[in-house]
């Protein structure tokens, strides 16, 4: 998909994309609501519980964003696992790594800083980029 500034959150479908899903409510979850998704058990263990997929889709209005809770019986997450297991290395950390904004080399979004723009980049990049003090080669 496109850069975020290109996705309307109150219909992030993209036009001309997806005609089979068409008239399916769709959600959009930015970078920074990434961290909103989880993957686990519905309550505090106990046997026979079933596990929930739970998101919170961004929304043109701040206050008008909403928790998603979407739970999955366990022929549901068995067939989320068919779904992901064949999936390559790379398709698999998509959204775990990114361009970094100096060199274009991908970086772990783990390993990534900010660069002034607030995209990510390697810290070794963005020290050459800076002319970082010579103690942050410590970090690098």
């Amino acid at each position: 998909m496109s850069d975020d500034e290109d996705v309307d959150p109150e219909n992030p479908r993209p036009n001309g994309h997806y005609p089979r899903f068409v008239d399916n409510e769709w959600h959009y979850i930015p970078d920074e609501l990434a961290q909103t998704i989880s993957l686990g058990p519905a309550g505090d263990g106990e046997e026979g519980q079933d596990w929930v997929l739970t998101y919170t889709p961004e929304r043109e209005n701040q206050d008008d964003r909403e928790k998603i809770l979407v739970r999955l019986t366990p022929r549901a997450l068995h067939e989320l696992y068919i779904e992901t297991r064949g999936l390559s290395t790379d398709q698999r950390m998509h959204g775990h790594s990114a361009e970094c904004d100096l060199c274009g080399e991908q970086v772990d979004l783990d390993e990534a800083i900010p660069n002034q723009r607030g995209k990510p980049c390697h810290k070794r990049c963005w020290a050459e980029y800076t002319g970082a003090p010579d103690w942050f080669s410590d970090y690098v």
